[in-house]
């Protein structure tokens, strides 16, 4: 039963995946591993710890936000650390996190029961059920931590991956996150062999995941060079466009956040995407992390990849053509299905004024998926926190944001 492992990087898969296009300025030594795993600030260890913790049926599950990757000017400790699983069968799984997590959900949730509680979460919203404010012990350590953690089923990840339905998890997802170790992945060939069936098709919708995964990565990087390449006022004289590849992350990491009412209405950090690429560590896990998907690019001949060295650090830049209409096409024909609907606006023709509103188009489409979305996430977090976590949750964000400037 569902309302229906990933190219994801842990920090042991980071050396190994930059290897290939950025082997030049991110070699496996010592040195180069703590600038790639810098950033972490909660341990595998201590998340794999978390997520024992919940009913074991869970086919991934990944860190995220301040508590888990360092940001500028953020304090970890008064962060709670975010963590998302995806199960294959939301109802069972929270029939048993009810029994083992009473306390986790609210009043009229624990009323409802896992009936309710499933369909909630797979009916409103992004089709994810948060709990904020969740104090788990952590046998490291003689403290408590704090975490917030979100259920999604897993046809539904997946397919927020492969169709962008809503960009709310496949916008997570664009942006460096931590793939936690299930208590799965350490059981004795026993417990195995017992669990056959289950540990089969967990593998498949592992296969499943990394598959979708790759195809969010490959339209993120194709949506933002289109957007790039009608914003930027390029002229009929100089129809490449070189820049850092830091402009390309951010642009990533900002397409989730179009039309989001929380961005408009100062409930979240006006710096974040800033945040997101620039803080130490972070761009080498943006690099990692996308390094086979511009491989794949420049092997279809659509951009190049281009590594200087200055005087302390090597800089990457990327260089494409978006005057070129083939180039957009091609682009365009790795964007998710439902925006192939807007294909001709978004390609456009030749000519400066063409381009950018193609730009404007995308952009306003992108509005249309985030924004609805995420209004109705929010709402539904009155139901699935109820008031006063949520409150206390909405109070915390614009602590971040309007209130912080």
């Amino acid at each position: 039963m569902s309302c229906f492992r990933h190219s994801i990087i842990t920090t042991k898969e980071i050396l190994s995946k930059s290897k290939g296009l950025f082997a030049r300025h991110a070699r496996s030594d010592i040195g180069s591993f703590r600038r790639y795993t810098a950033a972490q600030i909660t341990s595998n260890d201590e998340l794999s710890q978390i997520v024992e913790q919940f009913p074991p049926q869970i086919d991934y599950a990944f860190g995220y936000g301040s508590a888990v990757l360092h940001q500028q000017n953020s304090n970890p400790s008064s962060s709670m650390v975010d963590i998302i699983m995806s199960v294959p069968d939301p109802y069972k799984w929270h029939t048993e996190n009810l029994l083992r997590h009473p306390g986790h959900y609210s009043m009229i949730s624990r009323l409802g029961g896992p009936s309710f509680v499933t369909w909630l979460q797979c009916n409103f919203g992004a089709k994810l059920y948060f709990h904020p404010y969740v104090d788990l012990p952590i046998s490291s350590s003689s403290d408590k931590r704090q975490i917030k953690y979100g259920v999604v089923s897993t046809s539904d990840l997946i397919r927020d991956l492969r169709q962008w339905d809503y960009l709310y998890l496949a916008g997570r997802m664009h942006k460096p996150i931590v793939s936690i170790s299930l208590p799965s992945d350490s059981k004795s060939a026993k417990e195995r062999k017992e669990e056959k069936s289950y540990d089969m098709a967990m593998h498949g919708r592992k296969d499943d995941i990394d598959s979708a995964q790759r195809g969010n990565l490959l339209a993120a990087v194709s949506t933002s060079l289109l957007l790039i390449g009608g914003e930027s006022g390029h002229s009929n004289n100089s129809s490449m466009i070189v820049l850092p590849i830091s402009k390309l992350y951010s642009t990533i990491a900002s397409l989730s956040y179009t039309g989001d009412f929380r961005m408009q209405t100062g409930a979240e950090d006006p710096d974040k995407v800033t945040k997101l690429v620039e803080t130490p560590g972070m761009l080498h896990l943006w690099e990692a992390m996308y390094a086979d998907t511009l491989k794949k690019l420049q092997g279809l001949g659509l951009l190049s990849v281009a590594t200087t060295r200055g005087n302390s650090n090597a800089k990457t830049r990327i260089e494409y053509d978006p005057t070129d209409t083939a180039t957009r096409k091609q682009l365009m024909s790795h964007l998710p299905p439902r925006l192939h609907n807007h294909s001709d606006q978004i390609i456009g023709s030749d000519g400066a004024s063409c381009i950018q509103n193609g730009s404007f188009a995308l952009r306003r489409e992108l509005t249309r998926i985030v924004a609805p979305a995420a209004r109705s996430q929010g709402l539904k977090g009155m139901v699935t926190a109820g008031l006063a976590k949520s409150l206390k949750y909405a109070q915390a964000k614009f602590a971040k944001g309007r209130l912080k400037k």
